[in-house]
């Protein structure tokens, strides 16, 4: 029994003895083997050795930091990925591995400037582009996510998470059509995602075709009856079509049917003010900020229709917490200044146009009330500037106008 015990070790030690004999390229052939059959676990192995021969390697360091990364060890991968940085500044590679690994454990700054190191070293690579563009997505960084995607999309025009992403920075920066533009593509390669087609729809409501949003939705109710989400998009297509009727009667389903839905009850509420049913506004939009207060827009139509409604004082009560949550709210500053000038607060009424027109300097109407104001109060110096430039708008508005007009004449000779 001991013999047999003793056999076993020295037939153990040759084997260890055997393998840690194995040169570089039996080592990498190993390796090369083991991830053609999938088996990671075993190449992480024969990579972990070869670091060990070779702890120069840029190239081995991000293997072993990719394998970990690809068995779910993505935190263990990091520091390899930072070494292969380290031994090679220049391996685009290791930058990029680097940043998908810090995007995966949220760690966005690193993510942004490690993905932004390798487009610089290789921009020619597609899947840089689109990691970048979509990390910018993520931070809400959206006007620099769009040229990376754009380029992303050039290259690899046939990848519909590009063109989705390109759609979603282009959305959320309100350019609808380039949103709408990229979304279409998307849905091209992929018709049967209904999360693709659902985006695809609100690009289209918002660049001003409901029609068409509207029979995108009903595309995805054939195929998902109970979507939530595209049911609560229908009523607002429905309201982008001024179509307030039928807006009411659909998200009155749902929001019946979910009445937990702080979306659709701002909806429904909008549908109402619209159709100038101010005390059903009230009621719904009341139920969007208690199931959502930090809804900054219901905040917003609630107190234009209280001031509808003649409640003033919460009227007054709503613009300002929409302000103070979003002090770049331009409308919200304007109508809060339209209130008090109501009440008789005309220093209230001045300090928020100013804001106002601080935010949106095309706005002559609010230039030539903040005159009016200030001439009110004997700024008289004040009010020659307001109105100067409430005349300087109007008579820019004035020369498009006739210029829209030469146009169309030069049109029909």
């Amino acid at each position: 029994m001991r013999l047999k015990f003793i056999i076993g070790c020295l037939l153990l030690t040759s084997t260890l003895k055997a393998q840690s004999s194995l040169t570089i390229p039996q080592l990498e052939s190993a390796a090369k083997a083991h991830l053609a059959s999938g088996n990671a676990n075993a190449a992480l192995a024969d990579y972990q050795k070869l670091v060990a021969l070779n702890p120069k390697s840029a190239a081995y360091e991000d293997q072993i930091g990719f394998l970990l990364a690809a068995t779910n060890r993505t935190a263990e991968g990091i520091p390899y990925f930072q070494k292969a940085t380290e031994l090679d500044p220049k391996m685009a590679l290791a930058w990029y591995h680097l940043g998908v690994a810090h995007c995966l454990q949220q760690a966005t700054g690193s993510c942004i400037a490690d993905l932004q190191k390798a487009v610089s070293l290789a921009p020619g690579v597609g899947d840089y582009h689109f990691r970048l563009g979509s990390a910018y997505n993520v931070a809400g960084r959206y006007s620099e996510a769009v040229p990376e995607l754009a380029k992303a999309a050039k290259a690899q025009p046939k990848n519909a998470q590009v063109w989705a992403e390109l759609g979603n920075a282009n959305n959320k920066l309100r350019r609808f059509a380039a949103g709408r533009d990229a979304y279409r593509q998307a849905v091209a390669l992929n018709p049967k995602d209904t999360s693709l087609r659902n985006s695809y729809g609100y690009a289209l409501v918002n660049s001003g075709d409901p029609a068409a949003g509207l029979r995108e939705y009903q595309q995805i109710l054939a195929q998902d009856p109970e979507n939530l989400h595209v049911r609560t998009n229908i009523g607002y297509a429905y309201i982008a079509a001024g179509n307030y009727k039928a807006a009411i009667e659909s998200l009155s389903r749902v929001t019946q049917a979910h009445p937990d839905d702080a979306g659709a009850h701002y909806d429904l509420g909008v549908a109402y003010k619209q159709s100038d049913d101010l005390p059903h506004a009230k009621t719904e939009l009341e139920e969007t900020i208690r199931l959502l207060p930090s809804l900054t827009e219901a905040r917003y139509v609630l107190g234009v229709t209280y001031e509808g409604l003649g409640e003033m004082d919460k009227g007054i009560e709503q613009l300002r917490a929409a302000v103070a949550e979003r002090p770049s709210y331009a409308d919200a500053w304007f109508e809060l200044a339209t209130v008090l000038k109501q009440r008789g607060d005309n220093d209230g009424a001045i300090d928020a146009l100013r804001h106002a027109v601080a935010l949106d300097d095309k706005d002559a109407g609010a230039f030539n009330t903040l005159g009016l104001l200030l001439k009110r109060k004997g700024d008289e110096n004040g009010a020659k500037v307001a109105f100067a430039r409430a005349a300087a708008l109007r008579e820019q508005e004035l020369q498009e106008k006739q210029k829209k007009l030469d146009r169309g004449a030069a049109s029909l000779k």
